[in-house]
This record gives structure tokens, sequence and C-alpha cells, in this order.
């Protein structure tokens, strides 16, 4: 018995080409459809994605750009606020200066006046012949040192005092002059000199000796010296500061 093969018949195969032929254009349509939908889908995602990282980049370099602005802003915050407080500090100071200023201004007038006054009442008195009010000698740096003289006089005619002055050291029959930057003296009331000189090494006087020169009787007063803790001081050299010499007696 021969197996028996399918067989199609005319009318559906007439059928089916019918059914292609009218439908083809839906066919065509729906695959393009589709495929356009898988591809759109794609490129989007896909550039989405990208534009998702490039903004995370961009996030994270405004983060940093922003936290070196505010480090920036704390630093100039903080320099402001030093700023203000030396500014405070120094007005204040300022102000704590002038006020010590104008006190002292006028401790001086009053100090000036009473001066006056107390010279006015010498004078009716007699007046004060020439004197060493005060004599300071300061120890500086490398065996140099600095001497303050203080003269007065109060003359009942009102005459200026016009003299010369010495200072010698002497320890035993060993006598030195100090030099004076300037050695002649010549005022109404009151006169202060100073000066500075270099002390031999090895010579430590027992005296020092103010000998004063003038119109009137010539006074000699003589002091004890004694040395005491060096002054640190750079207002001069010493190599600029004269040194004591040996007087013939």
């Amino acid at each position: 018995m021969e197996n028996a093969e399918p067989t199609t018949s005319p009318e559906s195969s007439v059928k089916k080409n019918k059914f292609l032929k009218t439908n083809l254009p839906l066919v065509i349509a729906a695959t393009l459809l589709i495929g356009s939908s898988f591809l759109l889908g794609y490129t989007v995602g896909h550039r989405q994605g990208l534009t998702v990282v490039g903004y995370d980049a961009d996030a994270e370099q405004l983060v940093d750009v922003v936290q070196k602005q505010k480090t920036a802003l704390d630093s100039v915050s903080k320099s402001l606020n030093a700023a203000v407080q030396e500014r405070d500090m120094a007005v204040g100071n300022a102000d704590e200066l002038f006020k010590g200023i104008n006190q002292a201004n006028a401790d001086k007038v009053q100090f000036e006046s009473m001066n006056a006054i107390y010279r006015e009442i010498l004078r009716q008195r007699g007046g004060v012949s020439l004197t060493v009010q005060n004599l300071a000698i300061k120890s500086l740096p490398e065996n140099a040192f600095e001497y303050q003289l203080d003269l007065v006089q109060v003359s009942p005619n009102k005459r200026r005092t016009v003299g010369t002055v010495e200072l010698r050291l002497i320890k035993d029959t060993e006598v030195l002059d100090v030099p004076l930057e300037d050695k002649n003296f010549n005022f109404d009331d009151f006169e202060r000199l100073t000066g500075r000189w270099t002390m031999p090494k090895g010579f430590t006087p027992q005296f020092i000796e103010v000998r004063l020169s003038g119109s009137g009787t010539p006074v000699i007063k003589r002091f004890s010296w004694q040395r005491g803790q060096a002054v640190d001081v750079s207002s001069a050299f010493v190599s600029e500061i004269p040194q004591a010499e040996a007087s013939a007696q």
C-alpha cells in the first residue's frame, strides 16, 4: 500500500497568495515599527546613560570647586577677624597712648610751673650757686659706660651760667680723663650733659670726680664708683665710643 502525499488544493493556494498580497503592507509596516522602536530605545537609553555619567562628573567637579571656595572664604574670614582684632587693639592702644601723652603733658606743665615758683623763691632768698645736682653712670656691654650729669644754678639777678666741665676716674694715684662730647655749659637754671666712653681693660676706678669751672668759684665733687649690671643697648657702636685717657697730675 503506497503512502499518500498531502496535496494542496488550488483554492487554498489562491487564498494564501491573495492574503499575503492584501496584508503585505501591514506586515512590512509592523516589521519597520518593531525595528524602529528597538533602535530608538537603544539610542535613547545609550544617550541617557552618557548624560547621567556626564552629570555625575560635572557635579563632582562643582562640589570640588565649592569646597575650594569655602576653604578660601574661611581663610579670608579668619584673616579679616584677625585684622579687625589687631585694629581694635591698635585703636585701644592709641587711645591709651593719647591719654598717657595728655597726662604727661599736663604733668610737665604742672612740674614746670612748680619749678618756676621754687626758682623764684630761691632767687628771693639769695639763689643757688653752681652745683652738681645729679651724676648717673650706666654700664653698657663691652666695658662701655654712659654718663648723665645734671647741673643747677639759680642766680638772684637771673644771670646765665657759663663754664666747662671735667670728669675724672681715680684709682689710687692713677687718674683718667673721661672724654666728653661737650665740655661747655651755658644755661639759665638747669642743664643735662650726656655722653659715653670706653673704660680701659683692667682699670676699675675707686672714684669719679666732677670739676666745674666758670665765672665763679670752681666746683669739685667726688663720687664713689659702684658698677652694676650692664644694660643692653644698641643705639651706638662700641667702636665709636671714645676711650678714657690718662691725665697728668
